[in-house]
């Protein structure tokens, strides 16, 4: 009994970590929407869709990796071509990385959500958006956390979990909530805005994504970590703002 307690315990620890600042985080967006709360059931579904989804996206992500030198020969032949700047392996990888997670997330919400009788309102995209996103840096930190935990022990695990928690979690939530406003503008438009719109969405939100991560490659120290989780804040303070003009666009839509 004690060694299997001994065995789990880890894994208890990192599923604490990883699942309950982003359940913290949840709570907290879904304030904005505490006007027509969506259902708990359809959220709780989401969430827990978000952090399976990791297990499809890992395996393309493998596959990224192992088609590289495919892909960087492709790359640098449409660049010399027509003289463009020679993009590294590693900034590829991490794009490719992001948009397979970005679509991941998307996917997840298009296929639960949004063919919901619930998926009603220009503000439920951003809402199941995140929700989705907030699921996939729950089990995305709890892998960090539990390889921490056994490579390392218990105070680097806790402090990359902070970490992970102020910032990465942030850069899924601010990229996926891209994607969920531009459904949100699009809601009540036919599908030929519709689908450029989604598509721009995604786009945006996979050059956002790479962007933190490669970002915080580059980052020396933790005064430069926290510089570049400053800016992402900076983006959240944006998207508060878009939620309330698409509540008001909601609301006039409602009215009129």
């Amino acid at each position: 009994m004690a060694e299997t307690f001994l065995v789990w315990k880890p894994l208890f620890i990192a599923l604490m970590g990883g699942i309950l600042p982003s359940l913290l985080w949840l709570w907290f967006w879904l304030r904005a929407d505490k006007g027509c709360p969506e259902p708990k059931g359809l959220i709780a579904i989401s969430f827990f869709a978000g952090m399976a989804v990791v297990y499809f996206a890992l395996p393309l992500q493998r596959l990224v990796i192992s088609s590289l030198p495919t892909i960087m020969a492709a790359v640098d032949t449409v660049a010399l071509k027509f003289s463009l700047i020679t993009i590294s392996e590693e900034t590829i990888k991490i794009t490719l990385w992001a948009f397979i997670e970005e679509f991941a997330k998307y996917a997840t919400v298009f296929f639960i959500a949004y063919k919901s009788k619930h998926f009603d309102e220009p503000v439920d995209a951003v809402v199941y958006l995140i929700t989705a996103a907030l699921g996939f840096a729950a089990m995305e930190n709890t892998f960090y956390i539990l390889k921490d935990l056994t490579d390392t022990g218990g105070a680097t695990a806790l402090l990359n979990g902070n970490l992970r928690f102020v910032g990465a979690t942030i850069a899924h939530v601010t990229s996926s909530a891209f994607v969920g406003i531009a459904i949100a503008f699009s809601f009540r438009c036919p599908w030929f805005i519709k689908t450029p719109a989604v598509t721009l969405g995604i786009f945006l939100a996979t050059l956002l994504h790479a962007y933190f991560n490669l970002s915080i490659m580059e980052a020396y120290g933790t005064k430069e970590t926290l510089l570049v989780f400053a800016r992402f804040w900076g983006v959240i303070l944006v998207i508060i703002v878009l939620l309330q003009m698409i509540k008001r666009l909601q609301k006039t839509c409602t009215i009129n």
